[in-house]
């Protein structure tokens, strides 16, 4: 970025004498608007609509349009003082607000001023914002910082073609933050007025704007075929960026922690969570736990983590545990596993999602000693990987202590009510886990708890407060409490969080599971099964479970966001996303799966393979002739387009015309004289040349050498040209008869002087 030269005093007097010398009736130029003058000059067509009034804006105001649609869709990856700066920045460019400086130089020396005391505070705000000089986020803010830096030496075209091909950089990042069907859409419209901003600053006397958006569609009608050309055939690279991003609302999703009784009111989101490709049949509804976290540490109000878990990775040897759990898998499941296809939406952590009990053999995702998925690095784009699932697969048959004593443990201190609960069943039961679990599900049938997403808020002795005042919560409540009672009697149990569901799409070859799916349940420790799946929100609404959240909001309908006013409006709102969301989900599916998910594998096993492409020297042939063949085809058809169409009895005369112009230039007809004018004048060109010489004279301007032939040969050739033209043929249809025979004697008549 570099500082326009300050102007010297005299150069400043002369160029405001040249622009005060023009026509005050005509559309201020770039130079003018720029320097804040000519302000109040009014495009000419005040009458036309609104959209010829945009067209017709000068290429300063299109410059100024073209940089609010860049630095917009980076308002939420910017930092709140450098999206200020850049509104700022543009502002002060309009030529309202330049015209208050009533000098050039007080101008240019304020304005120059601002540029590089804003950018110099903007590197320091960039610093503080992100402690450091590197990274993705840096660069963009940097980036986006030169950009409304150069805004403020705003004086020329020379500046403005800068600024506008600096746009297209601070554009093209928004793909690095990115990959989606929106950010795609929001790329292409930028893209769009960047170049309207490109075309009006070569196109700037045009006060009427017209033929601007013609040659917008020229030039997008070229580059659609080239881009086809370069996504197919050019060599596909791996993802080479990624940004972490954050945001925290209180809505169904999964977190690293599960805190019952935090919020009264929970959200239904119907974001996308992922999707599922299954190879074979889909397992039933009612078994599809889509397994995330496991919590085993509970400090009487927050479920987390264990501290220290086992991690396997396909890389790497099985160890026992892993070996332990594969031999207790029968033979016919190991044979043939349920395999499928798992297309995760980012969610800026570190851990995926599969059926119990997932495994994957891609090298970069680790299998947890608690059966969940990790990856190496927090998912922050779409992510694709396969997983396996093993059918009545047992982990943990044998429980070691650490793993029982880290299952078993609880406060010392807290919620006595469930604690003597649970001990009365537990003895009334015969202290056996499976009869005190059904014992559990007893109780809590007969004392009525309602599932409902507009729980009360519980205070310190949580547990007790549901299960013995509220009496109405979601899966969390559920989990937690049957977890807690299940410690309390003396049995290892720990609460999984993931989704529980889901519905096919749209057209129903895929299996979408949304935000609204979240769901955790309970996993008890039983001698000779070691971790069973217990579900205790299937105890108060089984229909979560075996139909699914959406269905199960359908049926219940508002009432089962609360009572009031405000649960018809949340729930007319989920119906309303709903729809909108499986449109906007459908078109999303396509687009990262046939665009963004067109990677190396796909283009070698479809593409290449087609085109027998096994080096990447033939790949390159490929693309360079492919973008030559398109490049000729487009020439071609521009010239087809534009060529001269002759009538069937001018284009004989043309070739007449063209063989008399090699010899004689001042002979051969001009543009704008008529054919008949023009036979005539050739006619009596010649007669004047008959003499002594009339041979030579006459062979010099066509291929017959006798005068008298050649004025025959003009006035039939002229007669009927006027008949075909002017005369009575002229009203008849070209293929009609008589028409194509006079045409084919014109015709000959003219080959005949040839």
């Amino acid at each position: 970025m570099t500082n326009s030269k300050r102007s010297s005093s005299a150069d400043v007097d002369t160029l405001s004498t040249e622009y005060s010398a023009v026509d005050a009736t005509k559309t201020a130029s770039f130079e003018q608007l720029a320097l804040g003058q000519k302000v109040s000059i009014r495009p000419e067509r005040n009458d036309a609509k609104w959209y010829r009034k945009l067209f017709a804006l000068p290429a300063y105001y299109w410059v100024l349009i073209a940089q609010v649609v860049v630095v917009l869709p980076h308002a939420a990856h910017l930092p709140l003082w450098l999206i200020g700066f850049a509104a700022v920045s543009i502002a002060a460019q309009l030529p309202h607000i330049k015209a208050k400086f009533k000098k050039l130089s007080h101008l240019k020396r304020i304005y120059q001023s601002m540029q590089m005391l804003g950018f110099l505070l903007g590197l320091l705000g960039l610093w503080l914002t992100y402690n450091t000089a590197f990274g993705l986020d840096m660069g963009v803010a940097f980036l986006v910082l030169c950009l409304v830096s150069k805004l403020w030496e705003l004086y020329k075209r020379r500046d403005a073609y800068v600024v506008l091909n600096l746009s297209l950089f601070v554009l093209a990042a928004l793909f690095l933050m990115d990959q989606g069907l929106l950010t795609t859409l929001e790329v292409i419209v930028g893209a769009v007025i960047v170049l309207l901003a490109f075309i009006a600053l070569n196109d700037d006397s045009n006060a009427s704007g017209d033929g601007r958006l013609r040659t917008l569609g020229v030039l997008g009608v070229g580059a659609l075929p080239l881009l086809v050309v370069l996504f197919l055939f050019f060599p596909r690279l791996p993802p080479l960026w990624s940004v972490q991003l954050s945001g925290q609302q209180a809505v169904t999703g999964v977190s690293d922690s599960m805190s019952p009784g935090d919020f009264a009111n929970l959200g239904q989101s119907t974001e996308l969570a992922f999707r599922v490709e299954f190879a074979d049949e889909r397992p039933p509804q009612q078994q599809l736990y889509w397994r995330g976290l496991v919590f085993s540490d509970f400090d009487g109000v927050t479920w987390r983590p264990a501290h220290q878990r086992d991690q396997w990775s396909s890389r790497l040897q099985a160890p026992a545990w892993i070996q332990h759990a594969f031999a207790t898998v029968p033979d016919e499941s190991r044979a043939a596993p349920v395999n499928y296809k798992v297309i995760l939406e980012p969610t800026q952590q570190n851990w995926l999602f599969g059926l119990d009990y997932p495994f994957s053999q891609q090298p970069d995702i680790n299998t947890t000693s608690d059966f969940t998925l990790t990856k190496d690095q927090p998912v922050t784009q779409q992510l694709r990987y396969d997983v396996s699932q093993f059918a009545s697969m047992r982990i943990d048959p044998v429980l070691t202590k650490a793993s029982r004593r880290e299952n078993l443990a609880l406060p010392n201190e807290g919620n006595p009510q469930a604690r003597a609960l649970a001990k009365q069943l537990f003895e009334q039961s015969g202290s056996d886990p499976v009869r005190y679990i059904a014992a559990i599900e007893q109780w809590i049938n007969r004392t009525e708890f309602r599932y409902t997403l507009s729980p009360p808020r519980l205070n310190t002795n949580r547990i007790d407060e549901f299960l013995f005042e509220t009496k109405a919560g979601f899966c969390e409540h559920y989990s937690s409490s049957f977890t807690f009672m299940l410690r309390a009697a003396g049995i290892p149990a720990r609460v999984v969080a993931g989704y529980q569901g889901g519905e096919p799409s749209r057209n129903g070859n895929v299996w979408e599971v949304r935000q609204m799916d979240a769901h955790a349940w309970t996993e008890v420790w039983l001698e000779g099964q070691g971790w069973v799946r217990v579900d205790p929100t299937a105890f108060v609404a089984p229909e979560r479970v075996e139909r699914g959240m959406n269905t199960m909001t359908e049926q219940q309908g508002a009432a089962i966001f609360g009572n009031g006013a405000s649960a018809q409006i949340s729930y007319q709102q989920y119906q309303m996303l709903q729809t909108l969301r499986r449109l906007s989900d459908q078109a999303s599916y396509y687009w990262q799966k046939d665009v963004v998910g067109y990677d190396q594998d796909k283009q070698a096993d479809s593409l290449l393979k087609w085109f027998n492409i096994s080096s990447i020297m033939q790949q390159i042939i490929w693309l360079a002739t492919s973008a030559v063949s398109v490049m000729a085809i487009l020439v071609f058809v521009i010239w087809y387009r534009r060529r001269k169409r002759w009538h069937p009895a001018d284009l004989p005369l043309a070739k007449l015309s063209k063989r008399i112009g090699k010899h004689d230039k001042l002979l051969a007809r001009n543009d704008n004289e008529g054919q008949l004018a023009w036979l005539e004048r050739l006619a009596s060109a010649i007669d004047s040349r008959q003499g002594d010489n009339a041979q030579s004279a006459t062979s010099q301007l066509t291929d017959s050498s006798d005068p008298i032939v050649i004025q025959t040969k003009l006035i039939e050739i002229r007669q009927n040209y006027r008949q075909l033209r002017y005369g009575r043929l002229s009203t008849f249809d070209s293929s009609h008869s008589e028409y194509q025979e006079r045409l084919k004697q014109l015709k000959k008549d003219v080959r005949a002087l040839l």
